[in-house]
């Protein structure tokens, strides 16, 4: 299997997942062969990543940490959330069990044991933001959280912590989205608000619990003291909302914003584990460099040599050393027979990942 962006597919490719838009709607079931206007379909809705049938690796699962059909479920609940409380209402009980079943459901997907990898692609669209960007953050969070220690019931209220912690977030349009920063510093103040506004509307429901009240409070504080709202530094921070920044941090940089252009998946990870000691704690900068790939099986990338290759093992643990499926020397030519090259083997240390591409 081979994983790209959407942007980069072409007329004959196979569809080796489903694919959702942002509303959480079924576009195309597996199997699906594209053709121009289902192109043109994932175009329309801004679809990010596809997963998609490469006979070169075909022996490679890409494996997914959540089901695509649960984080669908997951962003109907919380546009349902968004959408029914409005502007300054609360989020109704009703709609917050609702979200509940499939948070619960994503973090039962991480017991006994951990299978797959997040989806690291950002969102692409104000709606992405609002509704399919918070689900991502949930699933990487509960990641970190299993990989913590936590339990069902920890995972569980901490997902629901990171699927609402924008709740209240100015996102209406793409003017107002055009101005939240979220990682500026210092924050405006319409953004340097929104925790306490989320809060609010959580405790107002009368159906969070404390531990998803305080995470939502303390997202956006900063292991240094540089974060809001409160400026609180190091251990004083929820370790739940500790977590959530390290998620946010990475899909608010892989994300497309107006006033900057996504980073790729190793370049955020890059970023992620340069904040450790600053932004981010470092216990769990630790946790995520051995639980998020720098670069995720299934992905093409370019070697030092010139050689172009599919990632067929992210390697957790060797950071930036994957093993690599060659496919094309570095003349450009197929390889007949496409062989797998492990960059963490010592006597391959002069080899490097120098692109990423079709992502």
């Amino acid at each position: 299997m081979r994983r790209i962006s959407a942007r980069y597919a072409r007329p004959g490719m196979v569809l080796h997942r489903p694919v959702y838009d942002n509303a959480g709607i079924l576009l195309f079931e597996p199997n699906t062969v594209l053709d121009t206007s289902r192109l043109e379909k994932l175009r329309l809705y801004t679809v990010g990543e596809i997963i998609v049938d490469d006979p070169r690796v075909a022996d490679v699962p890409v494996q997914p940490l959540i089901g695509p059909e649960l984080e669908a479920e997951a962003v109907r609940s919380l546009r349902d959330i968004v959408l029914e409380s409005g502007e300054t209402g609360e989020v109704h009980e009703l709609l917050m069990r609702q979200l509940e079943k499939p948070i619960y459901a994503m973090a039962r997907e991480l017991f006994p044991d951990v299978v797959g990898e997040p989806n690291l692609s950002g969102a692409q669209t104000v709606e992405d933001y609002r509704f399919v960007r918070p689900i991502k953050v949930a699933s990487m969070a509960m990641l970190l959280g299993r990989k913590s220690g936590y339990d069902m019931l920890k995972l569980s209220a901490l997902g629901m912590a990171a699927a609402l912690m924008d709740i209240r977030a100015k996102l209406s349009d793409e003017a107002a989205f055009a101005l939240f920063e979220p990682m500026a510093s210092p924050p405006a103040a319409h953004v340097a608000g929104h925790p306490v506004w989320g809060l609010a509307a959580v405790a107002a429901g009368g159906r969070a619990s404390a531990e998803v009240q305080t995470a939502i409070a303390q997202h956006h504080e900063r292991w240094d003291g540089s974060g809001y709202p409160k400026g609180l530094v190091g251990e004083a921070i929820f370790e739940p909302a500790r977590i959530i920044a390290v998620a946010d941090t990475y899909f608010d940089l892989v994300s497309v914003h107006p006033r900057r252009p996504a980073a790729m998946p190793h370049e955020a990870v890059e970023y992620v584990m340069g904040s450790s000691g600053e932004l981010l704690a470092p216990a769990l900068v630790e946790v995520f460099v051995r639980e998020v790939p720098l670069y995720p099986t299934g992905v093409t990338v370019r070697l030092n040599t010139g050689e172009l290759g599919i990632v067929s093992n992210g390697n957790l643990g060797f950071v930036g050393r994957p093993t690599v499926r060659i496919c094309m020397d570095a003349d450009s030519r197929p390889i007949k027979e496409p062989y797998d090259f492990d960059l963490s083997d010592p006597e391959h240390q002069g080899t490097l990942v120098v692109q990423v591409v079709d992502y």
